[in-house]
């Protein structure tokens, strides 16, 4: 009887271990050289690019008119003249923008700082000191798979890690694979696809540790998760397979 429950306990064991994660596939950062003891300069961070069907949040602050003739007054609100469109401003296929008073800017291939600079310049003929301020609407990133909450966000931030994203969707769920996580990225008329491991320390030089608008970030999951997902039939096979295996180990010790 106690060579049964010894045997018993173990075909449980290796049944159990067999369709569990391990521990260091749940760790992140645990691959590569040691971090830095010091700190160290962040190096590839991304500028932000102003690309057709961006839309663009652009709010401008009217101090002094030049002359008493030029009392144009902006849309917006009286006095402080502060305008803003509710909805934003899309850009076009061309990169341009129809801006109130100034008419169409060209703003596509441009970073935000170098778009705010362009339209106070252009403002600049009409009032003097224009204060402009330019973030993206639609800066939008999307997560699937093996993460708690996927789907589509939007953030008013220009600049967001895959980290932060990740965080984003309430972190990965344990059957996700840290190792080959793909990010689709799409700009300028070509998409690419890239993958990062969480795994690696090597994963703060990646050029895909920063977001871009509109990637797509899919989280694939481990082999260990099939053993959920599988049909009935799938299901119960291995139940089958293991009773088979405990009538054989007590025909084994019934018969000694």
């Amino acid at each position: 009887m106690q060579k049964f429950v010894f045997y018993l306990i173990l075909v449980f064991t290796i049944a159990l271990a067999y369709s569990c994660v391990s521990y260091k596939e749940l760790v992140n950062f645990n691959e590569g050289p040691a971090f830095p003891p010091t700190p160290e300069a962040i190096a590839g961070i991304p500028e932000i690019r102003i690309q057709p069907d961006d839309i663009l949040a652009i709010q401008v602050s009217l101090q002094f008119e030049l002359s008493q003739t030029d009392r144009t007054p902006f849309p917006g609100q009286a006095g402080s003249n502060i305008a803003s469109a509710n909805d934003g401003y899309l850009v076009d296929k061309n990169g341009y923008i129809d801006f109130p008073i100034i008419g169409k800017v060209k703003l596509g291939g441009l970073t935000t700082a170098d778009a705010k600079k362009q339209i106070a310049l252009s403002l600049q003929q009409y009032y003097k000191d224009p204060i402009v301020n330019i973030r993206f609407v639609n800066f939008k990133f999307t997560v699937f798979g093996e993460v708690a909450a996927p789907g589509t966000y939007t953030i008013p931030e220009e600049q967001i890690t895959i980290l932060e994203a990740i965080g984003t969707a309430r972190d990965l769920t344990t059957y996700a694979n840290r190792t080959n996580i793909l990010i689709i990225r799409e700009q300028d008329g070509n998409r690419e696809f890239g993958y990062i491991n969480l795994r690696s320390r090597e994963l703060f030089k990646s050029p895909y540790f920063y977001l871009r608008p509109n990637d797509v970030i899919y989280v694939e999951p481990l082999k260990e998760k099939v053993n959920t997902v599988q049909d009935r039939v799938n299901r119960v096979l291995p139940w089958v397979g293991l009773g088979t295996t405990l009538i054989n180990l007590i025909i084994i010790i019934t018969r000694n």
